[in-house]
């Protein structure tokens, strides 16, 4: 398998991480593209450059899976999809999120209609990731992804967008939005603060998300705090409060909901409390990003279209940018669909 990353130094590290011939590490795309028999080739890098990288692959025939966000406009992510279908072929987006395991047991929840009909959802997840540290030294995030610190889209753009696409998947297309962002630290250029409504087919949904909030250290998880309102019940994820990672569904339509294990509390109240994962946070985390993978490439085997295929991704990308235009002009923005 060969890595190519602009600091040899840094593919060199990676590539003894795994195990990687430094016969195939290189420092240029470019170079890599020409002298390797690939199959595909993931695009890991910053936004900024994924047009002239796609362009790059396509000209040679080689699919492509590309990271989050595809590109800094719908007019960039347009291009690689014409320029992808031309070349015939595949466009990618590596979006990991919908790849959880808890989103993918809420969405089979919610499609044998454990909780009646959504009307309501709620995402929140406040921590510090962009305030300056008090002894100086640099944030966590700009040591990983340094170009960050100068985006002018920062906490939406990066980190909003995978919450959309993830009730994208769960409750299906966009009506509308309605965005307000705020700039609180003094060392981003970008939003660190976002509050955003988003209308999903008559599903409403708040995404409330911060990287400049000073709050306790918490607990170890890699869920988000979210809520699902139905008709007939609630579903909730629940960060670890102790008891490790939960899905917690709350319902009141009588015993014929209960199955094996499940067990009533109080009346007529039923509640069921499922663990989102093993208990490995770490193994959890990176069990996303091998299922993504792992679609993608069963699809390339298939010859069919991934979930994430850049086509429909353009979707998320479309309403990720209406909550910037909302923002800026204060008004909700209608998408097509």
């Amino acid at each position: 398998m060969p890595l190519c990353n602009r600091s040899i130094e840094k593919a060199r590290k990676r590539a003894d991480e795994f195990g990687i011939d430094q016969a195939h590490v290189y420092s240029d795309h470019e170079a890599l593209l020409d002298k390797e028999a690939l199959d595909f080739v993931d695009i890991l890098t910053a936004p900024a450059v994924h047009l002239m990288q796609v362009e790059a692959a396509a000209a040679r025939g080689i699919d492509i899976i590309c990271q989050k966000p595809l590109a800094n406009s719908l007019e960039e992510a347009q291009r690689m999809i014409d320029v992808c279908q031309k070349a015939g072929v595949l466009l990618s987006v590596n979006e990991n999120w919908r790849w959880r395991a808890w989103y993918r047991t809420v969405k089979a929840m919610l499609d044998e209609g454990r909780i009646g009909r959504v009307r309501y959802v709620r995402i929140a997840a406040h921590f510090n990731a962009t305030l300056p540290n008090p002894d100086g030294t640099p944030r966590s995030l700009f040591l990983a992804q340094a170009y960050t610190q100068t985006m002018p889209k920062l906490i939406v753009f990066e980190w909003g967008i995978h919450l959309i696409d993830t009730l994208r998947l769960l409750f299906g297309e966009i009506d509308w939005v309605f965005g307000h962002m705020e700039q609180v630290s003094p060392i981003v250029a970008g939003e660190d603060r976002a509050f955003l409504m988003l209308n999903y087919g008559g599903v409403m949904a708040n995404i409330d998300i911060s990287w400049a909030s000073i709050n306790p250290p918490p607990l170890p998880s890699v869920l988000d705090n979210v809520v699902i309102e139905g008709d007939e019940g609630t579903i909730a994820l629940v960060p670890n409060q102790g008891d490790g990672d939960l899905i917690r569904i709350t319902d009141w339509r009588g015993s014929t909901l209960l199955r094996p294990g499940e067990r009533p509390v109080g009346s007529p109240y039923r509640i069921t409390v499922l663990p989102a994962h093993d208990g490995d946070n770490a193994a959890a985390y990176q069990a996303s990003y091998d299922a993504a993978q792992g679609h993608f490439i069963d699809c390339l085997r298939a010859g069919v279209d991934p979930e994430t295929v850049a086509s429909d991704n353009m979707k998320t990308l479309r309403a990720m940018f209406a909550c910037y235009e909302s923002a800026a002009k204060n008004s909700v923005i209608h998408l097509s669909r």
